[in-house]
């Protein structure tokens, strides 16, 4: 329910930002400040009523909103650093990333605060609580989500360039991963003995030799794991 808030491309650039390193991880900063309401509605410093709802949702405004001229300051002076030590921060290569989450997230908070108030029908203190939890699982779950993808991402990119050194098909084996990303069962859940009868790869694994299809059979079996 609660991925509607959250757009595809919102979600590609987070998992750009964890390819890069960069520090900032926005789903999480989403848990925190959701975290933070939840622990105030069940300490009781806003009570369940429209207004404590809407005001509570000013205050996160106010304090904890993410501040773009404030990024962009210090943006500025990491920069100026940079220059003056000759030494490039690894953050950088994230920054485009970096500025389109952060200029979204005001937009994915306020969908989130229309969410909530939507589905709140009897304004009671367990029903708020109720919403807020089912809504910081979602989040979690996405972000344990974005993890395993961006770690098979590394693992692909790994392997192409090993591939690659070794003088095999990079092109094969990102290829195979694709087919295997198109199917409909889970990723973490495609067994190695499974990659065989799947006719699209096993068209693919005819057009090589011995040597080479094993190396991509283990690549694989690397990237998704096995059960």
């Amino acid at each position: 329910m609660w991925e509607r808030a959250i757009s595809e491309e919102f979600v590609e650039r987070c998992k750009n930002l964890k390819k890069t390193g960069n520090i900032f991880n926005p789903i999480f900063y989403i848990v925190f400040t959701r975290l933070v309401e939840v622990s105030a509605i069940i300490n009781e410093i806003f009570l369940p009523t429209p207004e404590d709802l809407e005001e509570m949702f000013k205050t996160r405004k106010d304090l904890l909103e993410i501040d773009l001229k404030t990024i962009n300051e210090t943006l500025r002076r990491a920069w100026k650093f940079e220059i003056e030590r000759g030494v490039k921060y690894n953050f950088s290569d994230g920054i485009e990333d970096l500025m389109y989450v952060v200029y979204r997230m005001r937009e994915v908070q306020n969908t989130i605060d229309r969410m909530i108030k939507s589905l709140v029908k009897e304004w009671k203190k367990s029903e708020l609580v109720e919403i807020y939890f089912s809504l910081l699982v979602e989040l979690l779950e996405l972000e344990e989500k974005i993890q395993r993808e961006v770690e098979r991402e590394i693992a692909l990119e790994n392997f192409a360039r090993l591939a690659k050194e070794l003088g095999y098909s990079s092109e094969f084996l990102r290829k195979s991963y694709e087919i295997l990303k198109d199917e409909n069962k889970p990723l973490n859940h495609v067994r190695l003995e499974e990659v065989g009868e799947k006719s699209k790869l096993s068209e693919l694994l005819a057009q090589t030799d011995e040597e080479e299809k094993m190396f991509v059979l283990s690549a694989l079996k690397v990237i998704f794991g096995k059960e």
